[in-house]
């Protein structure tokens, strides 16, 4: 199994189609409880600047969006990537802007 770096990720997100992009059960499970507009997390990953970035394991990647309305919120969104360059959505989920910069004050 290929094990892509962050700089791959940004790569293939540049690049994906949409064919590419499968979502999880576990995603399909919460999106309702979560308030996840699928729309919006595919928007992101296709058009918009990511805040951050970071590999959690092997080929899983958490990204950071603004969010969707929300000012003071977040959208997370966590991706695993396969040999073949298919991008699954593992979870997506809203925190507190403030977490990510507390992150990036740490740095």
């Amino acid at each position: 199994m290929f094990d892509y770096n962050i700089e791959d990720a940004q790569r293939i997100l540049k690049s994906f189609d949409s064919v590419d992009l499968r979502f999880d059960d576990h995603m399909l499970d919460n999106w309702f409880e979560r308030k996840i507009n699928f729309d919006y997390v595919f928007n992101c990953l296709k058009n918009e600047m990511i805040l951050s970035i970071s590999k959690t394991s092997e080929n899983r990647f958490k990204l950071i969006y603004p969010h969707e309305k929300l000012k003071t919120k977040d959208l997370y969104v966590i991706i695993e990537i396969d040999d073949f360059e298919k991008i699954t959505v593992k979870t997506a989920y809203t925190f507190s802007k403030s977490r990510r910069q507390r992150e990036n004050e740490r740095k």
